[in-house]
């Protein structure tokens, strides 16, 4: 990230990320691409720039058309517990992977591009309900970008997990790293990143710099690329440890981390020790969850499910009254509390709150009675109290 921009874009990308309107952040965005010198060393700068450029010009004309009554195809309602967007080159088997984990009817053809709009689904899972939600191809076969892409991208940035699909018999590693690369110049990070920033401008005080980790540069550097970018009052909180480039990156680009899971797709056309060899290969070089993966492998899918599951992090909670424990369950962030479990249920039953009796996993005695700050485990049944 180069740290040698002038003086006027730097202002404007400081304008730019205090903006509160899309429409003001395009117009700063507009302003400031156009003030960064177009050479090798701010290439990838304007490129990530121009990417987020084109998404919140998506979002505008989308929020337009919602305003005037028009219908957008694009606009997929959040159900279920959490929602997982499918992305991944044309033919890489996306539609016909969300139908069989849920049944759902998002068009197959023989032929590229044959989905043109998100087709959601529900999977059932741990009995717990997962929506998925079958993009358009972000690639074409030839893995160039598509009409598609932009609109795509912008779906999957909201979304709470990826499943990234790849065909396993045209280069799948090629694949992974050109979408790597597509989602990380539209903001995206598929890497956990190794600090989290966050500003927030203050009406006075100058610059306040907390670190929640280890800065890899002496404070007054941080304190003067702020400064740098315009800002005079604010608190930045860095959490982790940073540099001054990831801080600086961080600041300009706003990048947005997404947990993913690859889907190595049509792997029973390589076998299964081939498969194991390549989605090996896969996941020493992304760093993600690779599962090979097969519509006509029912375990396979199964293998998915259960990837999928895992990787959002959540715990089922089933809740019991009367000696009757429910059907479904509730699901919570892994480390929810009692009072957590309380809180979603009802904002009256967290506040008369007197204790709970729990069984399960998070417990040493089944039924044992626990305060509010006891966390729960994956499966527990829990019985609350209240008065």
């Amino acid at each position: 990230m180069p740290t040698n921009l002038p003086a006027e874009a730097k202002a404007k990308l400081a304008e730019y990320s205090s903006a509160r309107t899309i429409e003001e952040k395009v117009a700063k965005l507009e302003e400031a691409i156009g003030l960064i010198p177009d050479h090798k060393g701010t290439e990838k700068l304007r490129r990530q720039l121009r990417k987020r450029l084109a998404d919140l010009r998506s979002e505008m004309e989308e929020r337009r058309r919602r305003r005037t009554g028009g219908k957008d195809e694009f606009s997929v309602e959040k159900e279920g517990w959490a929602q997982i967007a499918i992305i991944g080159p044309a033919n890489s088997g996306k539609s016909s992977l969300l139908n069989v984990l849920t049944n759902a009817k998002s068009p197959v053809a023989d032929y590229p591009l044959s989905t043109v709009r998100p087709y959601p689904g529900m999977m059932l899972v741990r009995d717990a309900e997962i929506q998925l939600v079958d993009l358009p191809p972000v690639l074409t076969v030839d893995l160039q970008p598509t009409g598609f892409t932009s609109r795509a991208v912008s779906v999957a940035r909201n979304s709470d997990l990826l499943l990234i699909v790849l065909d396993s018999t045209s280069d799948p590693v090629a694949q992974l790293e050109v979408i790597r690369s597509l989602l990380e110049d539209h903001g995206i990070s598929l890497k956990r990143p190794s600090c989290e920033v966050k500003v927030q401008r203050t009406d006075g005080g100058g610059i306040r710099l907390v670190v929640l980790g280890r800065l890899q540069c002496r404070a007054t550097e941080v304190i003067e690329l702020m400064r740098s970018y315009g800002y005079s009052s604010a608190v930045l909180k860095v959490i982790g440890d940073a540099t001054l480039d990831e801080i600086e990156e961080q600041v300009i680009v706003q990048p947005v981390y997404k947990r993913s899971v690859v889907a190595l797709n049509k792997s029973d056309a390589l076998g299964p020790e081939r498969a194991r060899d390549v989605a090996r290969l896969l996941a020493e070089r992304s760093g993600l969850k690779v599962v090979p993966t097969s519509v006509h492998d029912h375990l396979s899918i199964e293998d998915l499910k259960e990837a999928l599951f895992g990787s959002l992090s959540l715990i089922r909670v089933y809740t019991q009254k009367d000696g009757v424990v429910s059907n479904k369950p509730l699901l919570l962030p892994e480390g929810s509390t009692v009072l957590e479990l309380a809180e979603m249920i009802h904002k009256e039953l967290a506040r008369g709150f007197r204790y709970a009796r729990v069984w399960g996993r998070s417990v040493k005695v089944q039924g044992q009675r626990v305060g509010p700050d006891h966390s729960l485990s994956d499966g527990d049944v829990v019985e609350i109290k209240a008065g």
